[in-house]
């Protein structure tokens, strides 16, 4: 397999996209596995799909009143220095 053979996980999230109206290459697949992989293991397993969602959530929030936002660098940040107090 080349590097222009697409993934399985290339062809879902292009597919995705066209599902949810987003721009084609919109989605960071990197940037949200990275994200999801230090929540799982600087937090707990099950942080992982709750992390991404939420920073996407947020990041459509800030979008429609037209703000940047850091979100992703906040949770990756907050996920990899995570002590929670017991």
């Amino acid at each position: 397999m080349t590097q222009d053979t697409p993934t399985v996980l290339d062809t879902w999230v292009a597919a995705l996209e066209t599902e949810l109206g987003l721009p084609a290459g919109s989605v960071d697949v990197g940037a949200v596995l990275d994200l999801a992989r230090d929540a799982a293991h600087g937090v707990a397993r099950p942080a992982a799909p709750l992390t991404t969602y939420a920073v996407g959530y947020a990041d459509g929030l800030a979008a429609a009143r037209g703000e940047d936002s850091d979100g992703l660098d906040r949770a990756t940040t907050l996920a990899l220095d995570w002590r929670p107090e017991v």
